[in-house]
């Protein structure tokens, strides 16, 4: 019967260090939501992709995702 006790003791006592332990910890701070502004959308011209304005590449009046494709599109049109 007393190992009973004692190990039922010893469960208690893990258990309240653990809530005690858990209690002292900051609590999660809450989500927080950051509204951006929608960007506007462009198309590759050489892919058909379409991407944010500001990660496109601006060339003669095109849009590009990518140097590679404003070269290949430089390369075919010469």
């Amino acid at each position: 019967m007393t190992k009973y006790l004692l190990l039922i003791g010893l469960v208690w006592l893990v258990w309240w260090v653990w809530r005690k332990a858990r209690s002292s910890l900051p609590a999660p701070a809450e989500r927080q939501t950051f509204e951006r502004e929608a960007e506007r959308m462009v198309q590759c011209a050489h892919c058909g992709v379409n991407q944010p304005l500001s990660e496109s590449i601006l060339a003669n009046g095109s849009y590009y995702c990518c140097a590679a494709h404003l070269d290949q599109s430089r390369s075919s049109d010469a």
